[in-house]
């Protein structure tokens, strides 16, 4: 069972970012060109209007408190402006925004910039507070706004207070590497997260699993068989999407019960009613609460998330089918109310050839179309031809007999051909590893009195491959090459700047990585007379 979109919005550049107005009646969208696109959906059919530009591309967006659109950058600042493009108010971010979150009611917006650092903004862009911990990779806000958690790539989680003031933190086990997967707030304000440990375990302690988080203490860990991709709060508990494509019903004591399987990896899970809507590979999915699937609808990209109005009565489904040759960049608005219909078997089939589709003749229930029947065969022969018949039915059992006497020899004879794979090492299979780059961790520095830095690039860490490296190369963000060798000093003024190492083999097989540094300081003049220098 099917449902068509009530519309299809062509867009002339891949779709970063999206959000729908709360009322339905509107929705934004944004690109790496920079601009921001609003549709009208009030009308009866999807009106384009004006857009606006931002600074830099568009990496995340979402709709505040007021119908502000918050717009958060590949490399520049976080911004708010009004739904016909007016700027209300930036907020300065270290290196773009990397991940952003807003409250369900709106009035908290929190993003992790590229220097790794957590800003707490309400809506109108005044500064709540800030969190710094190493490298913060993952957020989520409270559905009521009164609580953010944040979990850096070692496993570290901590829960602040909407100021940015910790209130506890869940630190990971110092004798094994793990990472959070997913996270969300629950109905009482505990925290729920999925990690998973990146090493070997010990017997008692399981590879992945879920914590149930409160005031510092676990109430309780459950195993599971694969990580969670999604988690969102549900009534007492939650569901889960995980990434072996399973749809998990999670209590508050982390009983789980499966509700639904995917033949693929369940990106986004949203609650409509009594039944779940599920996204994974190109359809989303509408499951009832009894498992049943009701029915899908099929996007011409990959379906990475499931944005919804409010209230529910509107979807806007994105994604990108990844290939630059038939790249079809659209939007899906659908009325999860729609009738669904059963798919023909020749919808794909155009137009113009339909008329020569024909039905394909069907057999009676009660027909034999391949029955045996040697009287009736006999009793259209003459005597000799029934002689014959039966003479060559002896000569086929005496055939079958030899060859089963000849498969039993054959499978009494020791096979003494030798293994062609023995004494072969994995090694030998592999024809060719590429190298690949490592730009290093991204660096802080404090600027010295004349506003400048000296900063080291380390790419030593980069891996060989097979046929070992040959060539290294750094630039800078405006692409300008400024080094040819692994490790290279920069002097740098005050400010965020980004570095990228792309390392070669002999084969011309290249990777490449990206490093910023933050410059922290007092910017200085630094012109200078040519005469005197």
């Amino acid at each position: 069972m099917v449902i068509d979109p009530i519309a299809e919005i062509e867009c002339e550049a891949v779709v970063s970012a999206a959000a729908i107005a709360p009322d339905a009646k509107w929705l934004a969208w944004g690109s790496e060109d920079g601009v921001v696109r609003i549709v009208d959906l009030s009308t009866s059919e999807p009106m384009v209007l004006d857009p606006f530009n931002v600074d830099d591309s568009v990496s995340h967006l979402a709709i505040a408190a007021g119908d502000v659109i918050v717009v958060g950058t590949h490399t520049s600042d976080l911004h708010g402006h009004e739904r016909l493009g007016g700027r209300r108010w930036s907020h300065s971010l270290g290196g773009g925004c990397d991940h952003l979150h807003i409250s369900s009611d709106g009035g908290l917006v929190a993003s992790i910039d590229g220097g790794r650092h957590l800003h707490l903004l309400t809506e109108n862009g005044v500064n709540r507070g800030r969190f710094t911990a190493s490298e913060l990779i993952r957020l989520c806000v409270s559905e009521d706004g009164t609580k953010v958690a944040v979990a850096d790539d070692e496993g570290n989680v901590t829960v602040l207070s909407p100021s940015g003031e910790k209130l506890y933190g869940r630190e990971t086990e110092s004798e094994m590497d793990e990472t959070i997967s997913a996270m969300c707030f629950l109905h009482d304000g505990s925290l729920l997260l999925c990690r998973e440990a990146l090493g070997l375990t010990q017997a008692e302690v399981p590879q992945i699993a879920l914590e149930r988080w409160q005031d510092g203490v676990q109430l309780h860990i459950e195993e599971v068989d694969s990580r969670s991709v999604v988690l969102v709060p549900d009534g007492t508990g939650a569901l889960a999407g995980q990434f072996d494509g399973t749809v998990l019903c999670i209590s508050d004591d982390l009983q789980s019960e499966v509700r639904w399987k995917s033949m693929y990896t369940v990106n986004d899970i949203q609650r409509y009613g009594s039944d779940l809507l599920v996204a994974s590979w190109f359809h989303l999915h509408r499951i009832s609460s009894d498992g049943e699937h009701l029915w899908q609808c099929e996007h011409t990209g990959l379906v990475q998330s499931i944005i919804t109005s409010k209230d529910g009565s509107r979807i806007l489904l994105t994604g990108d089918n990844q290939n630059d040759y038939t790249r079809e960049n659209r939007m899906l608005l659908l009325d999860p109310e729609a009738t669904p219909y059963v798919l023909s078997e020749d919808f794909d089939i155009d137009e113009d050839l339909q008329e020569f589709v024909t039905e394909a003749p069907i057999a009676a229930p009660d027909e034999e179309l391949y029955a045996d029947d040697e009287e009736t065969i006999a009793s259209l022969l003459t005597e000799e031809e029934r002689g014959l018949m039966h003479k060559r039915h002896e000569v086929d059992e005496e055939l079958f007999d030899m060859l089963d006497d000849e498969i039993e020899q054959l499978a009494m004879v020791q096979d003494d051909t030798p293994d062609l794979f023995t004494n072969l090492d994995d090694e030998d299979f592999v024809s060719h590893v590429p190298p690949s780059a490592d730009a290093g961790q991204d660096q802080i520095v404090s600027a010295k009195a004349d506003g400048t830095a000296t900063v080291l690039l380390d790419g030593a860490a980069s891996s060989a491959g097979t046929q070992g490296i040959e060539q290294w190369i750094w630039r800078d963000g405006d692409s300008k090459q400024i080094g040819k060798e692994a490790l290279i000093r920069v002097r740098l003024p005050v400010g965020n700047h980004t570095f990228t190492l792309t390392v070669s083999d002999p084969s011309r097989e290249s990777s490449t990585d990206t490093v910023t540094v933050q410059v922290q300081g007092t910017a200085v003049d630094d012109t200078f007379d040519l005469l005197s220098d």
